[in-house]
C-alpha cells in the first residue's frame, strides 16, 4: 500500500524536484489504503476472537448463548455453534455406546456388555470362575404379583449381587430373570462363597414372596482357566448344568 508514494519519492529525488501536485493524492491515496487494510484485517480478527472466548467457555463448561446473534461477531458464533455441535455428538455417541452395553433396567451390563467385558479380560492372559444366577419362581411373580413387582424383583437382586462382590468383578443380566457374575482370578469354591452370600442377602430381605417363601435364585459356577483353553462358552455350559442340578435338588427336598 505504500509503493506508490515511496515510489514517487525515489523519482523526484532523483530527478531533484518535487511535483506536489501529484504528491498530496498520491499521499491520500496512501492513508486511504492504509486505513481501509487496518479495518478490514480489524473486521477478520473479530470473528477469531469471539471464536476463540466462545471456545474457551465451551471448554470451561461456561454458557455460551449470551453472545448477541448477527453483527460482526456472526463468524465466531457460527464457529461456536459448530464446536458445541460437535461437543454435543460426541457426548451423545458416548451415551449410546454406553447404553449398548447396558441393561436398561437394572443398570448392570447387559449380555452384549458383559461379554465383551469378560473377554477383555481374557484377552489380557486373566482367568477366573464364571457364576450363573436363575430366578426361581419368577413366573409365579409376574402372574401372581404383576410385572411391577417382576421387576422390583430383578433389580433387587441386582442390588445384592452388587453390594456382595469384589471391586473389579463383573456382573451382567443375560436375560430375563438369569444373571452372570464373571470374578477374575478366584476359584471356584471362592466364587461360590460370594454367590450364597448374594442369596442368603435375598432370603433374608425379600423383595417379594410366592405361597409363603421369599424369591430367591438358583446358582451354578465354573472356572475358566486359559492355559486349559476353557472360554466363556464353555465355562456357561457348565455352570448352566450345575445350576440345574442345585434346581432339580431343591425341587425334590
Amino acid at each position: 500500500m505504500h509503493v506508490p508514494i515511496i515510489g514517487f519519492g525515489l523519482v523526484e529525488a532523483a530527478r531533484g524536484e518535487w511535483e506536489w501536485t501529484m504528491f498530496f493524492p498520491l499521499l491520500a491515496a496512501t492513508l486511504l489504503g492504509t486505513s481501509v487494510g487496518i479495518f478490514g484485517l480489524w473486521g477478520l480478527m473479530s470473528p477469531l476472537r469471539v471464536a476463540t472466548r466462545d471456545l474457551q467457555r465451551l471448554e470451561n463448561g461456561q454458557m455460551v448463548d449470551d453472545v448477541p446473534v448477527g453483527g460482526p461477531d456472526m463468524a465466531g458464533q457460527l464457529l461456536m455453534a459448530v464446536a458445541r455441535a460437535a461437543r454435543e455428538t460426541v457426548s451423545r455417541m458416548d451415551e449410546l455406546r454406553s447404553e449398548a452395553g447396558t441393561d436398561m433396567l437394572t443398570g448392570l451390563l447387559n449380555r452384549r456388555g458383559f461379554e465383551e467385558t469378560v473377554a477383555a479380560v481374557l484377552r489380557g492372559g486373566g482367568g477366573g470362575t464364571l457364576a450363573i444366577l436363575d430366578g426361581d419362581r419368577f413366573k409365579q411373580v409376574n402372574d401372581e404379583l404383576g410385572h411391577a413387582t417382576g421387576d422390583k424383583v430383578l433389580c433387587g437382586l441386582a442390588q445384592r449381587m452388587v453390594g456382595n462382590m469384589r471391586i473389579g468383578d463383573v456382573a451382567g443380566r443375560w436375560g430375563g430373570d438369569e444373571f452372570v457374575i464373571f470374578f477374575p482370578g478366584l476359584g471356584e469354591a471362592a466364587a461360590d462363597a460370594i454367590v450364597r452370600r448374594i442369596y442368603e442377602a435375598v432370603r433374608d430381605y425379600p423383595d417379594a414372596t410366592v405361597g409363603g417363601q421369599p424369591v430367591g435364585f438358583s446358582w451354578g459356577v465354573a472356572a475358566i482357566e486359559r492355559q486349559a483353553g476353557d472360554t466363556l462358552d464353555s465355562a456357561m455350559a457348565i455352570a448352566d448344568e450345575r445350576l440345574y442340578a442345585r434346581k432339580e435338588t431343591r425341587r425334590a427336598a
